[in-house]
């Protein structure tokens, strides 16, 4: 059928009047990211109680205390040590240490996640006991509850969760499993030394479950199960031999490909969840059960992987192996990189959390595939856009607290760790 001039042009205006529209939706609206210093603590002179290692982990209270547990790499299976959770006044001066490295109870053997309610409660995750250990708003000890079957460090890690919230509601904590590669690897692990598995029917690094903490073992109740791609190798494991560096590499890998969107996750100040669960600019919002409420987007697409971008993925990450003796382990992840499958598209998303008020800090990647430090959106949870800090302009907190209270952790030349407290704007709390 031939179309008129005037019907023609009619339907050009119209292309260009809905491309305009969806690029400016698609703006971003630039935030400024001056948020004036509070105080700091650590870094090279600091005091004994602030010489914090490895990756701090840091969390507020209502009170606006911040409490640090430094990192720590496998200190009681490896034989390191353990430090205490540090609580910190809105000043930045000391308040009082809880617990320390030991073997009795309130004290930590392999200390793998730090937990604070707003009331200032506390909970810290102890593989080595293999359990959560719980202390009163005043730092005082108040009970252990096992984290699952068995006893020791073996068993601790065969149970252990990748991310955990506090849950508003009570004595619970919302957590995220652990990725089938990992759970492999730690109960083949802890088979060998007589060690307990955990249990079936888990959530995997794709789910999020409550473990209620008001009895003397966990009780765990699934919330959600994230978006998993399909892959040629489901159901399809081969059997771990630890005696072969390609088997471990392989297991540990899980058969995950290159830009496999990850399950990013936390929780709103009511107990609801936000999620992003694919490579799109998507995020679901649940209530506190985990029935979703509604969803959030912003007018971002995936970009393709292209031939181009496999080969430089590739190439970059062989180059950044560190420099070893040409062992069988490094030969095995040479060999896990090039053979490492990718997906179709790389996704929009590189980090959520929330604020302390509520608010969403999505993170989007950078202009290269492997750059996930790009512009930061912040929206509310009922999807009103606020802005966004351009790339580099700031990264996503450590942690939230009130009064728009915010934590960084920074480090300096020598890879010594500092916090950095620092206060935000109302609009992006």
């Amino acid at each position: 059928m031939r179309t008129s001039r005037g019907g023609s042009s009619a339907w050009a205006a119209a292309v260009a009047l809905f491309s305009l529209v969806g690029a400016v939706a698609g703006q971003d609206r630039p935030l400024s990211a001056d948020f004036p210093e509070v105080y700091r603590v650590g870094g090279f002179d600091a005091p004994e109680w602030a010489e914090f290692a490895g990756a701090p982990v840091v969390a507020f209270d209502a009170a606006g205390r911040l409490y640090v547990q430094e990192g720590t790499a496998m200190s009681s299976v490896l034989g390191g040590s353990a430090g205490p959770v540090v609580v910190i006044d809105p000043g930045g001066s000391l308040i009082r240490t809880v617990g320390g490295a030991g073997e009795g109870p309130g004290e930590f053997d392999e200390p793998r996640g730090l937990v604070v309610w707003r009331d200032g409660r506390l909970a810290v995750a102890d593989v080595g006991h293999n359990a959560y250990q719980l202390f009163t708003p005043d730092g005082e000890f108040e009970r252990l509850v096992r984290m699952g079957g068995g006893a020791g460090g073996f068993s601790g890690l065969m149970n252990e969760r990748s991310r955990l919230r506090p849950d508003p509601a009570g004595p619970a904590l919302i957590a995220q499993g652990i990725s089938s590669g990992q759970s492999a690897f730690t109960s083949a692990v802890g088979r060998m030394f007589g060690a307990e598995g955990a249990e079936e029917g888990r959530v995997d690094d794709r789910g999020l479950e409550r473990l209620r903490l008001d009895g003397e073992d966990v009780v765990a109740e699934r919330l959600l199960q994230g978006w998993r791609p399909a892959t040629d190798d489901d159901g399809q494991e081969s059997p771990l031999d630890l005696s072969d560096p390609t088997s471990i590499i392989g297991t540990i890998m899980g058969g995950e490909r290159w830009f496999e969107p990850e399950l990013l996750w936390d929780l709103l100040p009511d107990g609801g969840i936000v999620y992003s669960d694919s490579s799109s600019y998507r995020i679901r919002v649940t209530d506190p059960a985990g029935r979703e409420i509604r969803t959030l987007t912003r007018p971002f697409a995936p970009k393709p992987v292209t031939r181009g971008v496999r080969s430089a993925m590739r190439d970059r990450s062989l180059a950044r192996l560190p420099e070893g003796d040409g062992s069988d382990m490094r030969a095995a992840i040479r060999e896990q990189i090039r053979n490492r499958g990718f997906m179709d598209e790389i996704p929009v998303l590189s980090a959520l959390r929330t604020t302390w008020d509520g608010a969403l800090w999505i993170q989007r990647r950078g202009e290269e595939p492997w750059d996930e430090d790009g512009p930061i959106d912040v929206m509310r949870a009922d999807g009103a856009y606020v802005g966004t800090f351009a790339a580099g302009a700031t990264e996503v907190p450590d942690a939230f607290g009130p009064d728009g209270l915010v934590a960084f952790v920074e480090r300096d030349e020598l890879d010594i760790p500092s916090i950095v407290v620092r206060r935000i704007p109302v609009e992006v709390r």
